[in-house]
Parts: C-alpha cells; sequence; structure tokens
C-alpha cells in the first residue's frame, strides 16, 4: 500500500464518525450496560473525542522520546556498559509494578471523584518530573559512577511508571465515561496513527541527529519528552464531563483489595482476561532486550536506534488503524486474541535471523521492531476489553486490576535478564513463543460481551465498503 493510498484511507476514517442522534434513543434497548456508559449528548460526545484523540497524538510524540523498546533501555546501556543485562532485566518489573501497585489506591477513590478530567491533567503533567530527573542523570552520570547512576536511574524509572499508572486509570476512566465503547477503537486507531506521523517526523529530524554518536543527548531527549506530556494534559481541561449520576456516598474507611476480589469472584469475563494476561505477560520480560539482541548477539550498529524507534512507531500507527476497526467492527474479544497470536511473531523472527545471511540480518532487522507493534497494541486492547466487561463504576478497578495481573508474572524479569548475560537470547526466545502460544489459546475461550450493539450501529471504515 503506497502512501497516497494510506493517507486517503486515514482522511476517510476521520471522517466517518457517524452522528450519534439516534445513540439516546436506544441506549438502554440495545445492551443492559448503565445509562453512565451511553452518551447523552452527540456534541459533547464528539468534542470529547476528538480532544482525546489531539491529547493521545501529543501524548504519543511525546512517548517516541522515552520508547520502552529503545531509548530507555539502550540510556541504561549507555549509563553502565558492559554487563549492563542483570540491570536491564529490572526495567519489564519496574514498569509493571509502578503500574500495577499505584493504581490501586487511585482506583478505589476515583469513583468518588465528581471531576475525573482534572485528574487526567495532573498526571499528565506530573510525568515531567521523573523525566526531568532523567534529564539530569544524564548530564551528571559521570561523577557518580556506572553502579550508582543505573540504581538512580531504575528508582526514577520506577517512579515514572508509577505515575504513568496513575495516568493510565485517569485516562481508562475518563474515556469510559464520556466515550462509548463501539466508539474506543476509533478512539485508539485515529490518535495512534496520526500520532504516528509527527513521531515519525521527530525520529528523522531530531532523534537522529540526538542519539547518534559516542555522546548522545539524552537529556535534551528526556526534557522535551516532558514538555509534550504536560501539554497534552494542559488540553484535558477543555472535555466537556458532566456531572456524576447518581447519590454520592461517603467514604469513611476503604478496603482497597476488597473490590478487586469482589470483581474476580463476580465478573467471570474480567476474571480470565486476567488470568490471560498475566500468563501472556511473561512474553513482556523480553521487550527491552531485543535492542540488545540487535547489538549483541547480530552485531547491528547502536547508531541505528532512530531507525528502530521509527519502525516501530510507525507499524504502531499503521496496525492501530486495522486494530481500531476490528475492534469496532468485531468486538475487542476476537481482536485481543489476534493480537496476541500476532505477538509470536517478534521471538519467532529473532530466533530465524540467526540462521539467515548477513545481508539479509542488515535490513531484516527492522521487521522486528515492526512486529513490536502487536506487542505495543495487545495490553491497550486488553484495556478496552476490560472496560467493555464490567458497568461503568467498576472501570477504575478492572483496568488496575489489569495492570496488576500483568505485572505479577514480571517479578521474575531480573532472572531473565542474569539468563541472557549466563546462556544468551535463545532460550528464552523460545520460551516466549510457548507462553504467547499458550495465551492466545486461552483467549479464544473468553466472552464476547456485545450482542446487537454493532447491527444497530453499523461502523463503516473502509472507504466505498457497504
Amino acid at each position: 500500500m503506497n502512501v497516497a493510498r494510506l493517507s486517503r484511507w486515514a482522511i476517510a476514517l476521520m471522517q466517518d464518525i457517524p452522528p450519534l442522534d439516534a445513540s439516546r434513543k436506544g441506549c438502554q434497548e440495545r445492551d443492559s450496560r448503565p445509562r453512565t456508559q451511553c452518551a447523552p449528548d452527540p456534541a459533547s460526545h464528539r468534542a470529547n473525542l476528538w480532544l482525546l484523540i489531539f491529547h493521545q497524538i501529543i501524548f504519543r510524540v511525546g512517548w517516541t522520546f522515552k520508547t520502552e523498546s529503545v531509548v530507555l533501555p539502550g540510556f541504561l546501556d549507555f549509563l553502565v556498559g558492559p554487563g549492563a543485562g542483570v540491570y536491564r532485566g529490572f526495567l519489564p518489573i519496574l514498569n509493571r509494578a509502578g503500574q500495577g501497585v499505584f493504581p490501586i489506591f487511585l482506583a478505589r477513590l476515583m469513583d468518588h471523584v465528581p471531576t475525573k478530567r482534572f485528574t487526567l491533567v495532573i498526571f499528565s503533567a506530573l510525568l515531567a518530573i521523573p523525566l526531568g530527573l532523567m534529564a539530569v542523570l544524564a548530564l551528571g552520570h559521570g561523577e557518580i559512577g556506572r553502579r550508582n547512576a543505573a540504581v538512580t536511574f531504575l528508582a526514577v524509572y520506577f517512579l515514572f511508571s508509577g505515575i504513568y499508572g496513575l495516568y493510565q486509570v485517569a485516562f481508562n476512566t475518563v474515556q469510559g465515561k464520556l466515550i462509548r465503547p463501539d466508539y474506543r477503537g476509533r478512539l485508539m486507531s485515529y490518535s495512534t496513527f496520526w500520532g504516528t506521523i509527527p513521531a515519525v517526523l521527530v525520529g528523522f529530524l531530531v532523534l537522529r541527529t540526538w542519539l547518534s554518536g559516542d555522546s548522545p543527548h539524552y537529556d535534551i531527549v528526556f526534557s522535551t519528552s516532558a514538555c509534550l506530556f504536560i501539554l497534552s494534559g494542559v488540553l484535558c481541561l477543555l472535555l466537556r464531563e458532566p456531572g456524576k449520576n447518581g447519590t454520592r456516598h461517603e467514604v469513611t474507611t476503604i478496603n482497597f483489595w476488597e473490590p478487586f476480589i469482589r470483581s474476580f469472584r463476580t465478573r467471570p469475563g474480567l476474571r480470565g482476561l486476567w488470568l490471560v494476561s498475566m500468563v501472556y505477560s511473561f512474553s513482556l520480560a523480553l521487550v527491552p532486550h531485543y535492542q540488545a539482541f540487535a547489538r549483541e548477539r547480530l552485531h547491528i550498529s547502536a547508531d541505528q536506534q532512530y531507525l528502530w524507534v521509527i519502525a516501530q512507531s510507525a507499524s504502531v500507527g499503521v496496525f492501530s488503524v486495522l486494530v481500531g476497526w476490528l475492534a469496532d467492527r468485531f468486538g475487542n474479544r476476537l481482536t485481543f486474541a489476534l493480537l496476541v497470536f500476532c505477538s509470536a511473531m517478534t521471538p519467532a523472527w529473532c530466533l530465524a535471523m540467526l540462521h539467515l545471511p548477513r545481508s539479509w540480518v542488515e535490513s531484516g532487522i527492522w521487521f522486528t521492531f515492526l512486529t513490536l507493534a502487536f506487542t505495543t497494541l495487545t495490553p491497550r486492547l486488553a484495556v478496552n476489553y476490560a472496560l467493555e466487561l464490567v458497568p461503568a463504576q467498576e472501570h477504575a478497578v478492572a483496568t488496575a486490576g489489569l495492570q496488576v495481573a500483568i505485572t505479577l508474572p514480571l517479578l521474575a524479569s531480573p532472572l531473565w535478564g542474569w539468563i541472557i548475560e549466563l546462556w544468551g537470547f535463545e532460550r528464552l526466545l523460545h520460551a516466549a513463543i510457548v507462553v504467547i502460544s499458550l495465551a492466545g489459546a486461552m483467549s479464544i475461550f473468553l466472552p464476547e460481551p456485545r450482542t446487537s450493539l454493532h447491527a444497530k450501529l453499523p461502523s463503516k471504515i473502509i472507504p466505498g465498503e457497504e
């Protein structure tokens, strides 16, 4: 597919958000979900949809400067030097532990926050603090020693992951309150696709210069990312958020674990999703090691890091269009299962490159980071699926519990880093294929929460399709 055709398809996607004038009339007829999940005001729904799309576009560009699979592990390798695999093994657990533990304390409180958009503004801006600390560390790491710099970076990274976990709870709660279930796929695909264009430009025009050479400018990289996160948060002040329906209940004591236990017992679909995500997350421990695999095992120059960022960003944007269409048209469950199976392509391709001619490896390394798009989109699609499995008042608990489920298996990720340093990458790549295949098989048996939703509200996504 050439660029012009892809652009025409994307423009048609943007123009194909149908009006919601018939949504209020059939709200209770479509399904048994509470009225808080149906958009009462078509004009506000459309405005909120586009505001959240623009918020995510700016957020995505900021995220490009700290890509989890390339930039951050590359920065850690830059700080430590040889033998960084053990330190690198802590990245997945710190990432998911921060995203899993911190939201536990927010999820129970979010239902009692009357104006939820302010939490989204606050946590978007707070992400700038750890990024600012990373920028300072990039300037002064030579004065504190390699090990101290690595430990400091891991502590700051844990803080960032925790704040990002709080941001996810806030964003998913706002999304669950303001955006209808059959429009959340559009929100994901539009924001990701259109965020890809500036992200790729940033990679070519900026990251190419800042990350090349023996002394990459990580301080500028992280500072720029911090500014973009603040800007994306300020934009959320414009969201039109209705007051909370129903009667507010005063909370005197809060049992943080009780709602998670209750949801696990009473929501079989959500319980199944948590279990599948727990199995799947074993493979996520390998994500920060792929860039090291390219450099150390395949002997690809580190100067190509910006190309890997571009490859992953572009593939996420392109695949998000298809994923968003599949999710809105056929449901999140089927799309989630498909993404899980496709995630096995990354470790399988890495193993294949070990047996390919050198000339093929030089060009084939791109495919590794292209297929990482499936790994990036899978947890995001799992969140949309979780939002659809429970009523609105349980959205925060469902998404926070999902993060906990993903986090638990990653407690062993430092061990995987040690195994890589000791025995190499191959054994873990084989294990990842087995684990992903098992998770995919389990996902087939998850329930489909949609009934007649799409029969009443068809979504025309591809131009000319009737």
